[in-house]
């Protein structure tokens, strides 16, 4: 594959952290490079103000903006359907994002020079997994870095001095994603996320398996919906890696032996799944696909397996962030779909001695709340409810109470638990933060702190 960013004219949309990586990687090779953000306010860091001068605008475009131009890379944040875009369109613009400008660049570098890339995405757990493959290939002696919706832009591994390029992919990030080459790819689940976006669970689900487009490899989840590579994807589904909770004589499997549960990869012991030091079953199967990708790149499993031990989980996925007389407080943040919060209720519940009592609620992104009933039903003793959509949860379980603030929910959870009963107060919202809070990092730090504010506040009366 030819291509040079020097032969090609480029619009930047969109100027958050992955847009500003762009420009700076065009502008560093001498690329022609303009930009516009659809904030009337936003303001240019300085270095990007003075390189790109008149370069930039935040004002409506108009058809002439895009004469001469041949690619529109858009940020992952802005739609395809926004007016920008569709003039783009309307004028003969290309629209890719910016994977895929790192999938024709890395693919025009000598072989020698190329990243090998490895790719996951699914609606929940892609972090976690993204993360655990990175270390554990390090760990390994392979050198590999995380990138992409993990949060370092993927241009940037570019010129990194790592082998491989470990990418977490956003359905966002796939709808503009068609030549990435990847050794090995992964959809870890599907649930119903981001439709507001995608408008319906088939789109989204088309987005999601663009992953497996030019993937040499799949690992797959045994047991999953719609995470299994379709006939058109060819080489992805003659190399698949299967994985599930359930006893297989092929693949990642749990077996019984020696008195306790193991993680075993055809056939062969690898660790006890009480010894996996990430909580939930959920987590298990996070292992297992880690392992599966850490394969592709020519790394056993059982050498892997040894290097577990010393990950540290990313915060706000599932953490315990307090043990104040004997109740447990889980931050579960970085749950913002219903998929993630079922995996949480279904991971914890298990090893949970007493009631298990649930903060949720924000904005639900147009998802049916409804299938998150039978879970409260079965695992829940009670919700506190807050943000935007709150009542849909009081609708589908009538043991809600509707809070206002995320220190009224703690107080009420804290309240129900029992002292010294092993009970769990778990906040994983099923839900975006965007109604409430800056981010899902900064809810789980408001939750945090309220959980403190309301442990002092207990000693010190």
């Amino acid at each position: 594959m030819n291509y040079n960013v020097r032969e090609h004219s480029y619009v930047v949309g969109g100027l958050g952290v992955t847009g500003q990586a762009c420009v700076r990687y065009l502008l560093r090779h001498q690329a022609l490079v303009k930009a516009f953000d659809t904030r009337s306010t936003f303001a240019l860091p300085s270095d990007l103000s003075s390189a790109m001068g008149n370069s930039f605008t935040s004002a409506p475009l108009t058809p002439d903006y895009f004469d001469g131009v041949d690619t529109l890379v858009l940020s992952p944040g802005l739609s395809l359907d926004i007016e920008q875009v569709q003039l783009a369109k309307q004028c003969g613009v290309e629209v890719i994002g910016d994977v895929e400008l790192f999938a024709r660049i890395n693919g025009a570098l000598p072989p020698e020079q190329a990243k090998k890339a490895v790719g996951i995405t699914g609606s929940n757990g892609k972090t976690t997994v993204t993360l655990l493959v990175t270390h554990l290939l390090n760990a390994c002696g392979v050198k590999a870095i995380e990138a992409g919706n993990v949060g370092r832009p993927v241009l940037e591994a570019i010129d990194s001095d790592a082998d491989v390029v470990v990418m977490e992919l956003s359905s966002f990030q796939l709808e503009t994603t068609s030549s990435l080459l990847l050794e090995a790819a992964t959809v870890l689940n599907i649930s119903d996320d981001h439709l507001d976006r995608h408008g319906t669970l088939h789109h989204y689900i088309d987005a999601k398996h663009r992953i497996f487009k030019h993937a040499e490899s799949a690992i797959v989840w045994r047991d999953g919906e719609y995470v299994t590579p379709s006939v058109e994807h060819e080489s992805a589904r003659a190399n698949t890696v299967e994985y599930g909770l359930g006893q297989s004589q092929q693949g990642f499997s749990v077996q019984n032996a020696q008195g306790s549960d193991w993680v075993a990869f055809n056939n062969t012991l690898l660790i006890k799944v009480n010894d996996i030091p990430l909580a939930g079953t959920h987590n298990v199967l996070n292992v297992m696909a880690a392992l599966g990708i850490c394969m592709q790149v020519g790394v056993k499993p059982t050498d892997a397996i040894s290097h577990l031990a010393t990950f540290k989980s990313a915060p706000h996925r599932c953490v315990e962030i307090a043990n104040y007389g004997g109740v447990r407080f889980i931050d579960d943040s970085k749950a913002t779909n219903i998929g993630a919060t079922i995996a949480a209720l279904e991971g914890l519940a298990p090893h949970t001695k007493g009631k298990l009592i649930l903060i949720a609620g924000g904005d639900a992104k147009g998802a049916d709340m409804n299938s998150l009933a039978p879970y409260l039903s079965q695992h829940v003793a009670c919700v506190f409810a807050i943000g935007k959509d709150a009542s849909l949860f009081k609708a589908c379980f009538p043991n809600t109470t509707l809070v206002t603030s995320m220190a009224e929910a703690v107080k009420g959870a804290s309240s129900f638990a029992g002292n010294g009963n092993g009970d769990v107060v778990l906040l994983s919202p099923a839900c975006a933060s965007i109604d409430m809070f800056n981010n899902y990092m900064h809810r789980g730090e408001v939750f945090k702190q309220a959980v403190d504010a309301l442990f002092v506040d207990e000693v010190t009366s």
